[in-house]
């Protein structure tokens, strides 16, 4: 009998697997949470061959691109979860899957696709159609909607960060010594935009704009938009300088933690992150020196605080941020270098505009004509002739031929 219920066990781990990962293309995190935290990373047909039937054992529900269970590493979002601690509500599993089902499911929240009972909880997951990391914005404000429906029913705060590990069917819960097990399964596939247009409206990018200040909603989204853009601007700095950042380390290290905060809304899990950017310095902090360098970032958050919204120019300043690092960064940008992305923007524009209408740029139709004269010299034809043959007058025709020369062309 025990061996049957360890195959159904084994079945269940493998079925959860291939929901959430059978076509991953990342690096997925397996934890293990005993006698302190232990991580390891996997692409999928290895984490097959691992052993989950043990105690407190988890995986990530996104990938990475690289070894590293970090907010700027993220490759792929695959779901939407939400961690419910149940024994804080005073009703039972049943009670409270009851109760979404007849009054939230499919009205103010999406039906799950997963209903896992982790040992004193529930973990509700909405499967997703995979995006990139740059869609992370958009998944926080679904995860904070759904998170603000579900807080009545023990919706765990702490656990909202998109790098999260959850516990694996078929491993134990060693605090309340029973097996996590999926309870309901519904087979669908959400995309991140259809749960959006159905529950946040107006997040909706295309919506006409109204006169005066945006919604909170909106609000909240635009500047969680611009906190996940600066973290990956301040990685994109230190692959740059190969994390040679000696005289910039304090800084990097208390603007990394102070957005990660507030991306995040998890103190633990930014100081975390900063640490371990810290050991990938050339020459890293002593640990007690990245904590007092970088605590008064998290007093901030926690404040409320804006006092530390850096404007582009003072971080260009403080960092030394030089013209050609400009131009890979995303936001920590000068008027300079907005002009010229601009400037590139609305040429390729107008580019984009005159191939649809079937036209072409003069800088286009001057090539067209310089290979024209070209090939009608190599037939042999005289100045007369070409001119007549392409309508162009005398000067036209000795500036064009003089440039062919002068490139060699003929």
């Amino acid at each position: 009998m025990g061996q049957a219920i360890r195959q159904e066990e084994y079945l269940e781990q493998l079925n959860y697997l291939d929901i959430l990962h059978s076509d991953s293309k990342g690096w997925i995190t397996r934890a293990e949470i005993n006698c302190g935290y232990k991580q390891w990373h996997y692409r999928y047909k290895e984490l097959l061959e691992q052993d989950f039937n043990q105690e407190n054992v988890y995986i990530s529900i996104n990938t990475f691109y690289s070894t590293f269970r970090r907010l700027e590493y993220l490759k792929e979002i695959k779901a939407q979860f939400i961690d419910l601690d149940i024994y804080k509500t005073g009703f039972t599993k049943a009670q409270i899957i009851m109760h979404l089902e007849t009054d939230y499911f499919n009205k103010s929240i999406p039906r799950p696709n997963l209903i896992i009972d982790s040992g004193r909880g529930l973990y509700l997951i909405w499967l997703l159609n995979s995006v990139p990391s740059k869609a992370l914005p958009l998944w926080k404000a679904v995860e904070e909607y759904l998170y603000s429906v579900l807080k009545p029913f023990g919706a765990d705060r702490q656990a909202l960060d998109p790098t999260r590990v959850l516990r694996v069917p078929g491993s134990i819960n060693s605090k309340s010594n029973t097996t996590v097990n999926v309870i309901e399964q519904y087979d669908y596939i959400y995309d991140l935009r259809e749960i959006q247009n159905e529950y946040l409206p107006e997040l909706e990018e295309r919506k006409a704009k109204k006169k005066g200040r945006p919604s909170k909603t909106v609000f909240i989204h635009r500047e969680r938009s611009l906190y996940f853009a600066r973290i990956q601007d301040i990685i994109k700095l230190c692959e740059l300088r190969e994390y040679d950042l000696k005289g910039h380390r304090e800084l990097i290290l208390f603007l990394y933690r102070y957005y990660l905060c507030y991306f995040l809304e998890d103190t633990k899990k930014a100081l975390e992150d900063v640490l371990e950017l810290n050991r990938e310095f050339r020459e890293p902090l002593r640990e007690t020196e990245v904590i007092r360098a970088t605590r008064s970032a998290e007093k901030v958050y926690l404040s409320k605080d804006k006092d530390y919204k850096y404007k582009n120019e003072t971080l260009i300043e403080l960092l030394e941020i030089t013209e050609l690092e400009e131009t890979h960064m995303s936001t920590i940008i000068s008027d300079k270098e907005y002009k010229r992305r601009e400037n590139i923007r609305v040429k390729k524009a107008y580019q984009e505009k005159l191939k649809s209408e079937g036209k072409v740029s003069e800088k286009e139709k001057l090539s067209q004509r310089r290979a024209k004269i070209k090939d009608l010299l190599a037939e042999g034809l005289k100045q007369k002739d070409i001119c007549l043959q392409l309508n162009i007058s005398k000067d036209t025709y000795i500036r064009d031929r003089k440039y062919l020369k002068e490139q060699g062309l003929i």
